[in-house]
């Protein structure tokens, strides 16, 4: 019998499979559900329609200051996202950690530029590239 075989099946002999101290000890989750981050970014527009995308198909995002508003570009594999608002560099930074699950577009004749908050989006065109 291989030595490094029965050193392992003496370790597993040792630890209890019941025994949930043990598993919190080596970084095992017991029975809670942990979610690392979001794996789909949610698109809300004002009239309350949504579409989501899935991040693994992200491949590319671009951030523009244009002036008073921000411009996002994000190329998923087959659609292209753009995102216009105010503020969105911290929007941008976050997008490119995969923080976000939800992004709520706001009606622009209610948000007064001098006073919005940072990340604030105004609109989103979501389109469908080549096949």
């Amino acid at each position: 019998m291989n030595p490094n075989f029965k050193l392992r099946f003496d370790q597993m002999k040792e630890s209890s499979p019941a025994d949930t101290a043990s598993e919190k000890e080596m970084g095992v989750a017991s029975n809670e559900y942990t979610l690392a981050r979001p794996l789909n970014l949610c698109l809300v527009w004002p009239d309350g329609k949504r579409f989501f995308l899935n991040y693994s198909y992200l491949i590319a995002g671009e951030f523009n200051p244009e002036g008073e508003t921000n411009r996002i570009q994000l190329y998923f594999t087959t659609y292209q996202v753009s995102l216009k608002g105010y503020g969105l560099e911290a929007l941008f930074m976050a997008l490119l950690e995969q923080l976000p699950h939800q992004l709520i577009a706001i009606e622009p004749r209610y948000v007064v530029s001098e006073e919005a908050p940072d990340g604030t989006v105004i609109e989103i065109t979501v389109e469908k590239t080549g096949e």
